[in-house]
């Protein structure tokens, strides 16, 4: 049985599996007072390998490490993005540069198409990566996710005042937090499209607006993508891979 952590900006991830069975999964915040809730202390004697996927700093990397030591005295395995992994290259000249979650889930779609492909990660950035039919990773794009954008407007601009939370739909809001959140909206099917226009190549979705993505490729007539999937567990499988080497 493993233990595997996609350690997010925002949220933690993590899941115990003993082969490719998910045995237990939860996800929380590191301040939250018990972020691996669920697990029993037999469990956690029975868990011979940890491992990390993380883009926090290091000061929060070692925090929770530290947490992680609490419960357990098997050590902890820390996993960055790396030139190669099996056919899988990186196309950074410096692959430790590379958030680690990106590689990972470029392991993880990669595992699972063994050809061309896109994989699109919404999470509190949104980013975007391709991989030839070869394995060689061709580069990508990173945007601000939708919170990060609704977070920038409302610390950035003294008058746009709304309250928190969502609106649906992309129609011309008729109060701030409608044109705010609708025009996010607006955005996120924008980026969507413009996938599908640029892509013929099947796309791995992963993240927790995800969702929002794959609706609106599934709204595009015009695409010509062959496969739109949602991975919501996309960096945990890579890392996994990357683990049992």
């Amino acid at each position: 049985m493993k233990l595997l952590v996609d350690a997010g900006n925002t949220r933690i991830k993590w899941q115990l599996r003993e082969g490719s069975e998910i045995r237990l999964a939860g996800s929380a915040t590191l301040e939250s007072g018990d972020l691996f809730e669920g697990i029993t202390r037999t469990e956690w004697q029975d868990i011979p390998s940890i491992s990390v996927s993380t883009v926090r700093s290091e000061h929060a990397r070692i925090e929770l490490e530290r947490v992680i030591k609490g419960y357990t005295a098997t050590p902890v395995r820390f996993f960055w993005t790396r030139s190669s992994f099996g056919r899988l290259t990186c196309a950074y000249e410096d692959p430790s540069a590379m958030g680690a979650d990106r590689w990972h889930a470029l392991v993880g779609a990669w595992h699972e198409i063994q050809g061309a492909c896109a994989v699109v990660d919404a999470g509190s950035a949104i980013t975007i990566d391709w991989i030839d039919a070869g394995g060689q990773h061709l580069g990508g794009y990173i945007l601000p996710g939708r919170t990060m954008m609704t977070d920038s407007l409302r610390q950035g601009t003294a008058r746009v005042l709304f309250d928190a939370g969502q609106a649906e739909g992309i129609s011309p809001g008729q109060t701030t937090a409608e044109c705010v959140f609708h025009g996010v909206n607006w955005l996120t099917r924008a980026l969507a499209e413009q996938l599908g226009r640029d892509l013929a190549v099947p796309v791995l979705i992963t993240g927790g607006d995800g969702s929002l993505i794959k609706t609106a490729l599934d709204n595009y007539q015009d695409s010509r993508i062959p496969l739109v999937a949602l991975r919501p567990d996309l960096v945990l499988d890579g890392l996994a891979l990357v683990g049992a080497e």
